[in-house]
């Protein structure tokens, strides 16, 4: 969306500053950098795949979706 580059130059202070900000602060800038890179109106759908079943084909361990999870619930 933007010919903005993005930054790896950043100082310890321009850093802390980030952190020195008002969640709300903070919140707005990275809105605005979002939207810089990021069509504003459009939506990411994602779907949850089997959440009932466990039929999920990936194995993360802390997940209670994963394939290889064994419960005693039936």
């Amino acid at each position: 969306m933007s010919g903005a580059m993005i930054r790896t130059d950043w100082t310890r202070g321009e850093i802390g500053a980030l952190f020195e900000l008002p969640f709300n602060d903070l919140l707005f800038q990275a809105q605005g950098v979002h939207r810089a890179w990021h069509d504003p109106n459009a939506v990411q759908l994602s779907t949850l795949l089997s959440i009932k079943t466990g039929g999920c084909a990936e194995n993360c361990g802390y997940c209670s979706q994963a394939a290889g999870n064994e419960t005693d619930l039936k």
